[in-house]
């Protein structure tokens, strides 16, 4: 009886703590919430919030070097611990537009499907990937930043609502390549 009591304190002391993941995938259903940035705060600087995201991709290249379309992963990525907010500092807009940055990064990373779709690879296709991939990262990275600035860092809402618009239609246009 002790044994089966331990056991079930055990397993409600586990499904009780919640474990946050090096990272997690862009969903169309789940919205980024507080709770989700566990990063430490950067003191030196004075943004309210960073959300950290990016794009991963995984592939298999067969013996012969060609790449094996179907096997290929591409995710855009949220990193919770690589991600903070000052609870002092952050009004109703923030979240929206950390939400936005994770948008932005699974735009690319639905750009990065359809070129890796259309692409006809030869027996290099690890080259090939890499040629595809860095100046759609540099794009993502430049776009990132220009919503920043536009947007004066959440602080320009007129702005942020055009971008917010511009995201959405970019999802909508490359929605055949979701994931």
């Amino acid at each position: 009886m002790i044994r089966v009591l331990s056991l079930l304190a055990c397993v409600f002391f586990l499904s009780s703590v919640q474990k946050k993941s090096y990272r997690f995938p862009w969903e169309a259903n789940k919205l980024l919430q507080w709770s989700d940035f566990i990063g430490r705060p950067d003191r030196s600087t004075s943004y309210s919030a960073m959300a950290n995201t990016g794009i991963s991709h995984r592939y298999t290249i067969n013996s012969k070097g060609f790449l094996v379309k179907e096997k290929s992963i591409i995710q855009a990525n949220f990193y919770p611990k690589l991600s903070w907010y000052k609870p002092n500092l952050i009004d109703t807009h923030t979240l929206s537009h950390e939400q936005t940055h994770f948008d932005i990064s699974e735009v690319h990373a639905r750009m990065l499907r359809k070129a890796i779709a259309g692409f006809k690879f030869s027996r290099h296709s690890q080259k090939e990937v890499d040629a595809i991939y860095k100046p759609i990262e540099r794009s993502r990275k430049a776009m990132q930043i220009k919503f920043d600035i536009e947007t004066e860092h959440s602080q320009n809402l007129e702005a942020e609502m055009k971008w917010e618009r511009k995201v959405r239609d970019l999802l909508y246009l490359y929605r055949r390549w979701a994931h």
